[in-house]
């Protein structure tokens, strides 16, 4: 259901705001798509306001998935991305974007789209008012080397691969600069392999540092956002060093590479992702044998270490962990904010900041924070969610879910 209330007032419950550890007793006043006034309990005047009721609930910033596959079909086998149309998967995407905004994702950063224009045209249409769906950042396809991870074109037959072949610092500037002409506001680059594809593995470096300073200086030049799929430790550093906004994954760290990231810390965003390694083990049904050769428990194990230690280092992390695959449809997304709890030792409050106010922050669209002045992106959730890490994953808690100040879903 869409309401389009003017001014809106959520009273009786608790609020976190996001940056502070701790709730408060507040109520809230949205006009239009701001948050107008903050106030204790019961001291807020809208008589005209519509009223929602939000005692024995908690009033978060709407969360942010930062590894975005909305374009993905419910994934089978590798090359099903590939094998799907362009038609139906305009529709998977506009479907998917539903169902995101349903969990209390109220934004979505893109990490490669099948085809270019599919998740543009999506957000050209959410933001027209035409169908429902968080703020969505289009990304390209994945910009890749031959030879890389997500280039599964074959000699003896074409394919039409979901990915944007580049070699050399020119091909990468100009795939780039096709993608700003085509309308995103991503540009996913593939620096390593991926364990899960026999080649090439995810310790396999396949972009050069060279091509990678291209691709960020363009997308620095054309106001993009840099975003990187890294597993190995020299695609971390070749990714840190050419200044990517947002790295991905990251599990191979060695001692030089987290030092880099430290550094970096200021002005970069990290998603450790071990939401797919949680998944392959307990959701995929996946055969012994084939978690023993994606080396997914190997996998698991370094990227806990790596994630551990940067958290201790102060690393601003987001969450996001290749949802699109059969076992971990989009739509679930927020059992990430669980997974950096069980396994990287994050508080439930830590793991919340990162769904929501780091989330925030990565887009840039003044989100992620409640505050007077701020956007209306907020979820409204049953309990406390800064110290039950699992309540919003937990579609039948999320009593609300509003986006730019018009409430999307309400229970009852």
């Amino acid at each position: 259901m869409t309401t389009n209330a003017q001014r809106t007032i959520i009273r009786g419950g608790h609020v976190w705001s996001g940056r502070v550890d701790e709730r408060a007793e507040q109520d809230v006043l949205i006009e239009g798509d701001r948050i107008v006034a903050i106030g204790a309990r019961g001291q807020l005047a809208a008589d005209d306001a519509l009223e929602v009721d939000a005692k024995g609930a908690t009033l978060i910033p709407g969360m942010v998935d930062a590894h975005g596959h909305l374009s993905f079909p419910v994934v089978t086998y590798n090359t099903e991305i590939e094998d799907t149309p362009p038609e139906e998967s305009i529709l998977i995407t506009m479907h998917n974007a539903r169902k995101m905004l349903d969990a209390g994702f109220t934004g979505v950063i893109g990490a490669g789209s099948p085809r270019l224009r599919t998740e543009v045209v999506i957000r050209n249409e959410i933001d027209a008012g035409g169908i429902p769906g968080p703020r969505l950042m289009p990304s390209t396809p994945t910009l890749t080397t031959t030879g890389g991870l997500n280039d599964t074109g074959q000699l003896h037959q074409k394919r039409a691969v979901a990915a944007m072949v580049a070699d050399g610092v020119e091909e990468v500037r100009r795939a780039i600069r096709l993608g700003y002409r085509e309308g995103v506001d991503v540009v996913k680059i593939n620096i390593s392999g991926d364990d899960f594809f026999t080649r090439p593995h995810g310790r396999l470096t396949t972009m050069s540092l060279d091509e990678v300073r291209m691709a960020v200086d363009t997308c620095n030049e054309y106001g993009l956002k840099a975003v990187a799929h890294a597993r190995s430790a020299e695609s971390v550093k070749r990714a840190v060093r050419a200044g990517v906004h947002v790295l991905h994954h990251a599990d191979f760290c060695d001692e030089e590479a987290l030092d880099l990231i430290e550094e970096a810390k200021d002005r970069m965003f990290v998603t450790p992702t071990v939401g797919l390694y949680h998944g392959l083990l307990y959701n995929s049904g996946y055969p012994e044998s084939a978690l023993e050769k994606m080396m997914v428990r190997e996998a698991l194990a370094c990227n806990i270490a790596t994630h551990s230690e940067l958290r201790k280092r102060g690393v601003r992390m987001l969450i996001g962990g290749d949802y699109g695959v059969a076992f971990m449809p989009n739509g679930t997304n927020a059992k990430d904010v669980e997974n950096l709890v069980t396994y990287l030792g994050f508080t439930p409050v830590e793991a919340l900041r990162a769904a929501t106010y780091h989330g925030g922050l990565a887009m840039g669209l003044g989100a992620g924070e409640i505050c007077e002045g701020g956007l209306a992106d907020l979820v409204l959730v049953d309990g406390d969610p800064t110290a039950d890490a699992t309540l919003v994953a937990d579609q039948s808690k999320l009593r609300m879910v509003m986006k730019g100040g018009q409430i999307h879903r309400k229970a009852g």
